[in-house]
């Protein structure tokens, strides 16, 4: 940015110069919205914990191989990352005797799917858990794919290698 004031500001390197578009972004949805924005007392809980919703419907977990050295120190809490920072996904189906998490609480035992998210964190609210995670199953396209990959693996002519491959275009 050069040559910029606060009320025009002016972008050279991240869209040479204005000749790079990028598409606009999708509406929030409305369940979305008012969690965000209201501020009554539910959505101010929500956005308290946030990261909690977030974390109890992800698919994902996020990992990285953090340098120690730096955690331990005096001052505020920062990391370093050796590497890169990744995602993992795991199977689809939780080992014997472990408790389904992240992407696997979209395909195992979906009949209790709002408990088993509830028992991950049961400090949030149920209610707004419920109305995220049907939310979650309107807009969001991986659920969809989760999803099928719920309803092969519960027919019996399944694959034991049943593999799920998502391909960015």
């Amino acid at each position: 940015m050069a040559k910029s004031s606060y009320n025009n500001p002016q972008f050279f390197l991240c869209c040479e110069n204005g000749k790079v578009l990028l598409p606009s972004l999708p509406a929030t949805p409305q369940e979305l919205e008012v969690l965000l924005t209201n501020k009554d007392a539910n959505a101010v809980k929500f956005r308290d914990q946030i990261r909690m919703y977030n974390s109890v419907l992800a698919f994902t977990s996020l990992s990285a191989k953090v340098d120690e050295s730096v955690t331990r120190s005096l001052g505020p809490y920062s990391f370093r990352i050796q590497g890169e920072l990744y995602h993992k996904i795991g199977s689809l189906c939780p080992a014997e005797g472990q408790r389904p998490q992240f992407a696997q609480l979209y395909i195992h035992d979906t009949k209790c799917e709002h408990q088993n998210r509830h028992a991950v964190m049961p400090s949030l609210d149920p209610t707004t858990l419920d109305r995220l995670l049907t939310m979650m199953y309107n807009v969001n396209p991986y659920v969809k794919v989760f999803k099928m990959a719920r309803d092969m693996i519960a027919t019996e002519c399944a694959p034991m290698d049943l593999k799920l491959r998502l391909i960015a275009s």
